[in-house]
């Protein structure tokens, strides 16, 4: 007679085996070389779109369009400080910080009609920012309070609406029409030009017509500019700069080739892919915030890039004529006062800040050598051996400068390290080590 044991193995077997079957019936089968299934963050699309100041606590003090022969890329909205910023629509925080001109701001992607949106809020005081990168935010959510940080005339929330991500480089449409279409109630008070406010990454001639209402005098007549601008000498820059500089000459009047070509040149060494152990990227040195700001699709082709050479070349002719403008608003109240030119390029070294608070160029040995040594590259790469501004065509004439053919850099300070070196006819360097800012 056979054992017990030895009847019930294949009767244990063939419950096993039953019991496998119908217990993997619910699961799909493991595919082969597959990691497995892992959580994606996915954007949800708002569930509703709010105005983003409390009703009757704001009125529009700049709208969407063209302004004093530019294009200002959003809505002002001018309300007492500290008033209460509200996230417009549902959505996630990937911008809360500082950045160019607006002191800081605040970025809220969702999802709208199918495709990415950005919310933007600018002017925020530093410890007015209610929220951090990551965060999901609601509708009608405080994010932030009013304030007049950067480049502001007065409190004032500076709102963009921008379908298909602002970092992403999508193009900003009309947020008071956008708002109207989304449902949110936007009734509001439309000021006069005398509140109209400032926003920092839009140039704008509006504060020296603020200035003139205040009883300033405008005058620019100690940095007047020569017309028309002197041309670039072919060949003094890198083929591949030289369509680029011409193209962006003339973006304002303060602007020509061999200016923006000597501050390429001081800036990078005309090296697209320089960058400076501070985070200061591309031909032009953006730092990321000042790029995230001011960077535009200079080509065309759908991209903003800050090593893409249309693109550096583009935007820091646009950014220095929004320099120009601060610092001639500067002049005209008495804040600032030195040659137009030596100013807007304080500005772009050390920041409009800093210019500011120094009454003029920042006193550094960096930005002090900076502001001679850009206009030096210029007098060497004109045409006519002229430069921009009627008060350095006297300081050339004097013969206090050597030609950019035969200069050095001196020392810069332990801030920023950068060395130039001999360069060819076509003015790239031997080394170039980058800078701390823009």
């Amino acid at each position: 007679m056979a054992a017990p044991w030895a009847v019930l193995v294949p009767v244990v077997a063939i419950v096993a085996m039953t019991a496998l079957i119908l217990g993997s019936g619910d699961r799909a089968p493991e595919r082969d070389g597959c990691l497995p299934d892992m959580p994606r963050p996915v954007r949800q699309p708002t569930a509703r779109v709010v105005m983003p100041l409390p009703e009757g606590t704001y009125s529009v003090s700049s709208g969407f369009g063209p302004r004093e022969g530019e294009f200002h890329q959003g809505v002002d909205l001018a309300a007492a400080q500290g008033t209460a910023i509200l996230a417009a629509t549902d959505g996630e925080v990937t911008a809360a910080g500082p950045a160019d001109g607006f002191g800081n701001w605040i970025i809220v992607d969702t999802d709208f009609d199918g495709q990415r949106l950005s919310t933007v809020y600018g002017h925020i005081f530093d410890d007015d920012v209610n929220v951090s990168v990551g965060d999901q935010v609601s509708a009608g959510q405080r994010i932030a309070a009013v304030g007049s940080a950067g480049i502001s005339s007065g409190p004032h929330l500076h709102f963009e609406v921008v379908p298909g991500g602002r970092l992403q480089g999508g193009d900003r449409i009309d947020p008071m029409a956008w708002l109207e279409r989304a449902g949110a109630p936007t009734s509001t008070t439309h000021t006069t030009l005398a509140a109209e406010r400032r926003d920092g990454p839009v140039s704008s001639r509006a504060r020296l017509r603020w200035a003139a209402a205040a009883g300033f005098d405008t005058g620019c007549e100690p940095v007047a500019v020569a017309a028309p601008g002197p041309e670039l000498r072919p060949g003094v820059v890198p083929p591949e700069y030289e369509p680029w500089i011409r193209r962006a000459a003339g973006t304002c009047p303060e602007i020509t080739a061999p200016l923006l070509g000597g501050l390429l040149r001081q800036e990078s060494g005309f090296n697209r892919f320089a960058v400076s152990p501070a985070g200061a990227a591309g031909p032009a040195q953006f730092m990321p915030g000042t790029w995230a700001s001011n960077g535009i699709d200079g080509d065309g082709d759908g991209r903003i890039e800050v090593t893409s050479i249309p693109d550096a070349v583009m935007s820091a002719a646009r950014h220095s004529c929004d320099l120009i403008e601060i610092a001639k608003s500067g002049v005209a109240d008495g804040r600032l006062r030195g040659d137009l030119i030596e100013l807007w390029l304080s500005m772009y070294n050390c920041g409009p800040g800093g210019t500011f608070d120094a009454g003029g160029v920042c006193q550094n040995a960096e930005t002090q050598h900076y502001v001679k040594a850009v206009p030096e590259w210029a007098a060497g790469y004109a045409l006519t051996g002229d430069t921009t501004s009627t008060s350095y065509r006297r300081h050339y004439r004097s013969g206090h400068h050597s030609s950019p053919r035969s200069y050095r850099a001196a020392p810069c300070s332990a801030r920023r390290a950068r060395r130039l070196a001999p360069h060819g006819e076509n003015g790239t360097p031997a080394q170039q080590l980058g800078k701390e800012g823009s």
